[in-house]
């Protein structure tokens, strides 16, 4: 098997469409994303059919710079992916009182065919990634 790793090249698209939803979420895989800052770090997925439902997500690269999971060719088969350009990762952000105390789940990236616009959430095999890093004490 092949491993893939995060695209370097391809850029976030403005609506993705989850080919497997997220855990917890099974009806829901149409998703419109917008930047929730001007530097590009920090995104909004919003559900495009239930209004209010949102998932604040990162690039991880910004906030965990040594954060590259091997990803499976056949864990990503369902996106349709050729090779390691297409792919790009986001990580979801959990706010609970403010940014200062904001996590990162590093154990499930969501996958994303750039070119194709297509999603999922993989929960990866590494027992040593955390569900919940914080993420401020990570910011370089």
């Amino acid at each position: 098997m092949s491993e893939l790793t995060r695209s370097r090249t391809a850029t976030l698209p403005d609506r993705i469409t989850f080919a497997t939803p997220i855990p917890g979420f099974e009806d829901e895989r149409e998703f419109t994303v917008s930047a929730l800052d001007a530097h590009g770090v920090l995104y909004a997925l919003r559900s495009a059919k239930t209004p209010g439902l949102r998932f604040v997500v990162a690039a991880p690269g910004r906030f965990f710079p040594d954060y590259a999971p091997l990803l499976d060719a056949s864990d990503v088969s369902a996106l349709g992916v050729r090779d390691d350009d297409e792919v790009l990762l986001l990580v979801i952000v959990t706010v609970t009182n403010g940014i200062n105390d904001a996590t990162a789940n590093l154990l499930a990236p969501i996958v994303i065919a750039a070119d194709r616009g297509t999603a999922l959430q993989l929960v990866l095999a590494d027992a040593d990634l955390p569900l919940r890093a914080p993420l401020l004490g990570q910011a370089g």
